[in-house]
């Protein structure tokens, strides 16, 4: 026991969960706005993943990725809010969260109001995990490495995913490839 009475073994493990949970947040929370639009929300439905996530921290441990165990987590608490939810209001936020930021990265491609919706629509049309690697990177702007630990996969993997999601984006827009301001920087 130390001076507080903790056991020296939880004390390691409540610390590693919150700087687990320190690192990942800023991504957690962004990614759950752009599901559900707003902050106060997003924020809730992080708190109860991380509230599930800390019951469950000992087996997230045993997991090879914790960040992608914690990353299902998430996906799960983000599904069971959608459920509940007027689809239409979230559909209006999400589609102005994605937009405005893939406008700063495509810059003149996105002129029209049907270039942003069409955008949007291809978006949702791709695969979950083309999806959610077009969201991380461009939306989020996280690394390969970093998207690869979320979602568990390997590096090669995000980087196909996300050349496929590309080339799907552009076929679905009618034009030759989406600019990518990103790799410019």
């Amino acid at each position: 026991m130390d001076d507080t009475g903790e056991n020296p073994a939880n004390a390691r493990l409540r610390l590693s969960y919150q700087v687990f949970c320190e690192l990942h947040s800023r991504a957690w929370l962004a990614f759950a706005r752009t599901r559900i639009g707003n902050r106060a929300d997003a924020e809730m439905v992080v708190a109860a993943m991380t509230a599930e996530l800390a019951l469950q921290w000992q087996h997230a441990l045993r997991h090879p990725v914790p960040a992608a165990y914690a990353w299902r987590l998430l996906k799960s608490q983000l599904n069971e809010w959608d459920w509940n939810q007027d689809e239409l209001t979230v559909e209006a936020t999400t589609f102005a969260v994605v937009i405005n930021r893939f406008k700063e990265l495509a810059g003149d491609s996105l002129r029209s109001e049907a270039d942003q919706v069409g955008l949007y629509s291809a978006i949702l049309a791709l695969p979950d995990r083309q999806r959610d690697v077009v969201i991380l990177r461009y939306v989020l702007d996280l690394d390969d490495q970093e998207i690869a630990a979320y979602l568990d996969r390997p590096v090669e993997t995000v980087r196909s995913n996300l050349r496929h999601a590309r080339e799907r984006l552009a076929r679905r827009l009618g034009i030759s490839e989406l600019p990518d301001r990103r790799a410019e920087r």
